[in-house]
């Protein structure tokens, strides 16, 4: 297997471990629409590990960037606890 095979699969087990949705925004996507997003912003710090990597879409992705991200869903939409539950159980595995 290549290198960029392994990250394809690497890439494919995240989002397939939460059913092809943005863990931001929760709407559902083709897979080929979702991105891989570092929770923790790799400019913070974060690791490209996958408790670290969450999918999401590229309007979110591109929206959250590099700030915190409770503070950005907060502000995006609003409280959710059932999806940053989902978000935090991932992250801490």
């Amino acid at each position: 297997m290549t290198s960029s095979e392994a990250v394809r699969l690497w890439r494919r087990a995240i989002q397939d471990s939460f059913d092809c949705t943005c863990v931001y925004c929760g709407e559902h996507y083709e897979l080929s629409e979702l991105t891989i997003d570092h929770v923790h912003p790799r400019s913070r710090g974060g690791e490209s590990i996958s408790s670290n990597c969450v999918p999401a879409c590229l309007k979110c992705n591109q929206s959250k960037g590099s700030e915190d991200w409770r503070d950005w869903m907060l502000r995006r939409f609003g409280l959710n606890p059932e999806r940053e539950q989902r978000i935090l159980d991932y992250i801490h595995g």
